[in-house]
């Protein structure tokens, strides 16, 4: 009987052993950079809904947009946008898209941009797909043009 103790024990601190050995124990530690990217929209196709409430706020469901993105991301966007804007140049737009890399689709994003008076400001957060996965990417959206804006922040990549 004692025999039977001793052999649990020893499987039990074995099984424990490999446990705290596992992957997530040897995994490669994260890297942290800086990123910097410039989109430019070159398409626009559309809406799906659009309506202007009792308050004189428009509203835009599912504006579809398409462009182009280079610096630390080299590649092509669409993006499907959710707008509400009031004829004094304040509102918000929330967008969803993917960024496709040589044909791949790299990144899965959403964007946040409030605009007051007319000024913009916002923030994305893109999350890696396929051989991108484990990289996620976040920051600050600065307009520079009607159709340009420079997407700057942190690139946080866990995979090695």
């Amino acid at each position: 009987m004692k025999r039977l103790g001793l052999t649990f024990l020893v499987i039990m601190i074995s099984a424990l052993a490999l446990v705290s050995a596992s992957s997530t124990a040897y995994a490669a530690p994260a890297t942290k950079e800086s990123f910097s990217s410039m989109i430019q929209i070159t398409g626009t196709f559309g809406y799906e809904r659009m309506w202007t409430d009792e308050e004189g706020i428009m509203h835009v469901r599912g504006w579809v947009a398409t462009g182009l993105i280079w610096g630390d991301i080299v590649g092509q966007i669409e993006i499907i946008e959710n707008m509400n804007l009031n004829s004094s140049g304040y509102g918000d737009v929330h967008a969803h898209g993917v960024i496709t890399v040589d044909g791949e689709e790299a990144y899965n994003g959403s964007v946040d941009i409030t605009l007051t008076a007319g000024v913009q400001s916002g923030t994305f957060v893109l999350i890696g797909t396929g051989s991108f996965k484990g990289t996620h990417i976040t920051g600050t959206i600065i307009p520079t043009g009607s159709e340009y804006a420079l997407f700057t922040g942190t690139k946080l990549t866990t995979h090695p």
